[in-house]
């Protein structure tokens, strides 16, 4: 067997926060007479950091605004984003074969991963992953690979015994730029022949499909 560890992005590759992330906008939109809110658009940034999401959403530059932006967005995360994020239906079912296969299973997400923990935890499922890298861990976000190469310092792992999942362009462009297998999901907002730009080993429409890969 080829890969000892999987490592996962978060939003929209195991799990589907869109309402909450979606809120929080409208809160911060609101909180900050922001104009108007565009839903769409706001989608198509998650992945993103909150910071870059904020200038691509609202063309501001004076960072201190975006830090004010970025605080009101994690307040309103803070209160509603554990309870109302839902895994996708086959998400346990992976991670389930992954365990009896004896992989070992990481997360790199650009999302706090204090908060990935708790949202595990509350869905009773954090006994299936073995370490979470998030926002907080890193100087460098996605597309640099920091994130994916401090959990193989974690998990002891060579480069070409991991494997990479992720919903975004910008997962795969990380894990290219790491020079790591990537499998790309089109359960996000990229879509096949995006991903097919980026070096990858496969591009699947479901998380369960990386399956018929290990």
């Amino acid at each position: 067997m080829k890969y000892k560890l999987c490592l996962f992005d978060f939003d929209y590759t195991l799990a589907d926060a869109t309402m909450p992330i979606l809120e929080c906008f409208r809160y911060t939109y609101s909180k900050m007479n922001l104009g108007e809110f565009d839903k769409e658009k706001a989608i198509k940034t998650i992945g993103m950091t909150l910071n870059d999401a904020f200038i691509c959403l609202t063309n501001i530059e004076d960072m201190n605004t975006i830090e004010e932006c970025v605080k009101n967005y994690r307040i309103k995360s803070e209160e509603i984003t554990v309870k109302n994020t839902v895994l996708f239906d086959d998400t346990i079912k992976t991670l389930e074969a992954l365990k009896d296969k004896n992989i070992k299973v990481g997360i790199v997400s650009t999302r706090m991963g204090a908060r990935i923990i708790k949202i595990l935890e509350h869905l009773d499922c954090i006994k299936y992953v073995d370490h979470v890298v998030g926002f907080e861990h890193v100087s460098s976000h996605k597309p640099s690979p920091e994130g994916l190469h401090k959990a193989l310092e974690y998990f002891k792992c060579n480069k070409d015994e991991v494997l990479y999942i992720g919903d975004s362009y910008i997962d795969a462009k990380a894990a290219e730029n790491g020079a790591i297998d990537f499998i790309g999901v089109t359960t996000g907002t990229t879509s096949q022949n995006d991903f097919e730009e980026y070096n990858n080993i496969r591009i699947v429409n479901s998380v369960s499909q990386i399956l018929e890969v290990i």
